[in-house]
């Protein structure tokens, strides 16, 4: 037990740095350069917690939206769904049906060297009160998003991992598609990469990953304002730390540092019409290489011009710390920064989770006063049902008073 409380003091220390670095700073306007940005958002306490600095954790609940190659757990099937905590009118469960609402039930196993997995993300958005020219009402409309999303995994070895993910975006937004749903396919791709090394009483798992998510064509939209998919490339790394002792089949303690940097990978041109600014993006593989350079950000103070955005400050920055004991409670602190003239989201956030095996329970909320964030709370519950026996089944052990 003395080292469950070198690992507590440890992670103290870094989350107290965290929080101290970790301040909410003013931020410009939204970009808004992509379409759908819905998908940006990973309703998983388990990622938010993290910064969203999850690209190379293995077995991450919210892989399927990050990276497809750390889907599922061996020789297990997770059933799970997300629900709202507090405050939180754009992320609130739809039992509840505020105006706005996302949800994204999931489900993942893992069998061998396959995993597959399936997400349907639905963001509600606010419904319309239509009227005709001549003031009759008519229907009213509802606006929703929606991601249906396929995906699969494969072992090529021990270390090596590789994942795709097919993606159905089915989306219904006046101001972008009239009253018609329309439909936009979209692919992910990911590669994982982890070795585990013996440290005299500890185990280290290093491990990198690196994922592209969202590419596809451009999403329809009324007029010269077509907008790209929000095509997402992240890279990071972790380094996943347990205890060698052990106490009802499960280590002591177990430790997570988790780190990534993510681009939006959108590019083109802002252009003038008709006395109106609009962008005129560029196609996906066009982004692929230009998405990396200069661009226009966030309206620029009072100016009314936009701001330059350098390669550096398109970046977004992740990082993450866990400390879990008896692999059954999980305490969790990330942060994500984005630059002010790229978006401006900056935020720190903290998580808890337990796992009773058969069910966990995660929560996450976002930490800070920033009107927009404040609002962000996770809930989750997630049912995994084992596919064959697992020491993690600490339960009778634990009962029958055995270690």
């Amino acid at each position: 037990m003395l080292s469950i409380f070198k690992a507590i003091r440890v992670a103290s220390g870094t989350a107290l740095l965290l929080l101290i670095v970790g301040q909410v700073s003013e931020a410009y306007a939204q970009v808004g350069l992509a379409g759908a940005e819905f998908q940006t958002l990973q309703p998983y306490p388990h990622v938010h917690a993290l910064g969203n600095a999850t690209v190379a954790a293995s077995s991450s609940p919210g892989a399927i939206g990050v990276n497809p190659a750390t889907i599922g757990e061996s020789e297990a099937a997770r059933v799970g769904g997300n629900f709202n905590l507090r405050r939180g009118p754009v992320y609130s469960s739809p039992w509840f049906l505020p105006e706005t609402w996302i949800a994204a039930p999931s489900a993942t196993v893992k069998r061998g060297d396959w995993a597959a997995g399936v997400q349907v993300k639905h963001f509600s958005r606010r419904t319309l009160d239509q009227r005709d020219p001549q003031g009759r009402r008519l229907p009213d409309l509802e606006q929703f998003e929606q991601s249906i999303k396929l995906a699969v995994a494969f072992d090529l070895s021990s270390r090596l991992t590789v994942g795709g993910a097919g993606n159905l975006i089915r989306s219904r937004v006046k101001r972008r598609t009239g009253n018609e749903v329309k439909l936009h396919p979209t692919l992910d791709l990911g590669v994982h990469y982890a070795t585990e090394i013996e440290q005299g009483t500890v185990r280290l798992r290093p491990g990198v990953g690196f994922s592209l998510t969202d590419f596809g064509a451009t999403l329809s939209s009324i007029g010269p304002d077509d907008a790209p998919a929000p095509t997402t490339f992240r890279a990071g790394g972790a380094l996943e730390a347990a205890s060698s002792s052990s106490r009802f089949g499960r280590p002591e303690w177990q430790v997570g540092l988790y780190g990534a940097l993510s681009n939006l990978l959108v590019s083109g041109t802002f252009r003038q019409k008709d006395g109106r600014e609009y962008f005129e993006a560029d196609g996906p593989f066009t982004a692929l290489f230009n998405g990396w350079g200069r661009t226009k950000g966030g309206i620029e103070g009072r100016s009314g011009e936009r701001a330059e955005v350098g390669p550096w400050e398109r970046l977004k920055k992740h990082v993450g710390i866990e400390l879990g004991v008896l692999d059954a409670l999980s305490v969790r602190l990330g942060r994500f920064h984005e630059s002010d003239d790229n978006g401006g989201r900056q935020y720190t956030a903290f998580g808890l989770g337990v796992d009773v095996y058969y069910v966990s329970l995660d929560a996450s909320w976002t930490l800070g006063d920033d009107p927009p964030l404040d609002q962000v709370s996770y809930g989750r519950l997630t049912v995994r049902i084992p596919l064959s026996d697992s020491p993690r089944n600490f339960w009778p052990a634990l009962l029958g008073g055995g270690d």
